[in-house]
């Protein structure tokens, strides 16, 4: 196999398992106990989650160059392409709602429920625009 396949691959699983994990923390803390939502736990798991989110965002670029060197020009013209915005929009929401996270000096368990549920949500959102898309 060539270089450029492994890459492709190795950078492809990565993606899938950080998006995984990431998701699955957002779950886990959108439908957790009060006492897990502390300050404390939250942001420890904020710093968790964004080793994942960053893993996530530098795989995403490496497989979008990959693919861009294919010839894929216009975005909007196929499916796949549309799919590749929607994560991408859906990207910058989840890392802007991360930030707002991250600089949080609250204490209130019920903000850190939101901001992991509107992160969750959007993950849900997009692989089902992203299945819809695709399929």
């Amino acid at each position: 196999m060539e270089v450029g396949s492994w890459i492709w691959k190795l950078s492809y699983i990565i993606h899938v398992i950080s998006n995984a994990i990431s998701i699955g923390l957002f779950f886990v803390f959108t439908f957790a106990k009060e006492e897990m939502l502390k300050e404390e736990i939250s942001k420890r798991f904020l710093k968790v989650a964004g080793i994942f989110i960053t893993g996530t965002g530098l795989t995403g670029i490496l497989l979008l160059s990959i693919l861009s060197m294919t010839g894929m020009d216009d975005l909007t013209a196929n499916p796949i392409g549309q799919s590749i915005l929607v994560m991408i929009l859906g990207y910058i929401v989840v890392l802007f709602v991360y930030s707002l996270a991250l600089i949080y000096k609250g204490g209130e368990e019920r903000l850190y429920r939101k901001f992991f549920g509107i992160m969750f949500y959007i993950y849900l959102a997009v692989y089902i625009i992203r299945v819809y898309l695709n399929n």
